[in-house]
C-alpha cells in the first residue's frame, strides 16, 4: 500500500513539474480568471513539482524506516517532510514571486 501511495505521489509531482497540474493547486483554483492571467502558472507548477519530489523522498524514507528502524532515517524523513512544507507555505504565501 505504501509503494502504491509513493508511486501516485511521484506521478502527481511529475504532472506538476511539467506544468500541467494547475488544477491541483487550491489557491490557484480559488482565483478569478483575471487574477489567474497575471500569474506565471508554469513557474508555479515547476516550483510545486520540485517541492513535491522532496516531500516524496521524505515519504520514501519514512516507509524505509518501518523496515530498518534506524533513527537517522527517521530524522532525515521528518526533515524532508516538515522543512519543505514550511518553506512552501512561506514562499508561496504571496503570489508576487510568480507574477508575469
Amino acid at each position: 500500500m505504501g509503494v502504491l501511495f509513493f508511486v501516485r505521489l511521484i506521478r502527481i509531482s511529475t504532472l506538476l513539474f511539467i506544468g500541467k497540474g494547475d488544477f491541483l493547486i487550491a489557491g490557484l483554483n480559488a482565483m478569478s480568471e483575471e487574477e489567474k492571467e497575471k500569474i506565471d502558472t508554469f513557474r508555479l507548477n515547476r516550483f510545486m513539482g520540485k517541492m513535491m519530489y522532496v516531500i516524496s523522498g521524505g515519504m520514501l524514507l519514512l516507509f524505509l524506516y518501518r523496515f530498518y528502524n534506524y533513527s537517522l532515517v527517521l530524522a532525515l524523513a521528518l526533515l524532508l517532510l516538515v522543512v519543505p512544507t514550511i518553506f512552501i507555505a512561506i514562499f508561496t504565501f504571496n503570489f508576487d514571486r510568480f507574477r508575469k
